[in-house]
């Protein structure tokens, strides 16, 4: 399963940066890493996204917003024509 994660490099007033993130890390572990990451004195997003990348090839994908607003399109697309689609073949079935 994948999961994806947005994460924003800031300054002091602002966003500088957005990073999004598709892996296979569950949320409590995501965010225990990041935590461990932080508590060693990192509190640079770049530096944390280099990381994840670096320590989990097999599964880190960074993805541009339009790549994934189209992601999330299409699992919701996947979702509403699989309830279609169950839907359809109990109505069939009704009818017979």
């Amino acid at each position: 399963m994948s999961f994806i994660y947005n994460l924003y490099s800031s300054k002091e007033f602002g966003f500088t940066k957005s990073f999004h993130i598709k892996c296979e890390i569950p949320p409590h572990k995501f965010r225990l890493i990041m935590s461990e990451f932080r508590r060693n004195g990192e509190e640079n997003t770049e530096a944390f996204v280099k990381y994840m990348s670096e320590n989990f090839p097999d599964s880190f994908q960074l993805f541009e917003y339009d790549d994934v607003l189209q992601y999330d399109a299409d699992q919701e697309n996947s979702a509403i024509l699989a309830n279609l689609l169950t839907n359809g073949k109990e109505d069939f079935h009704d009818l017979l």
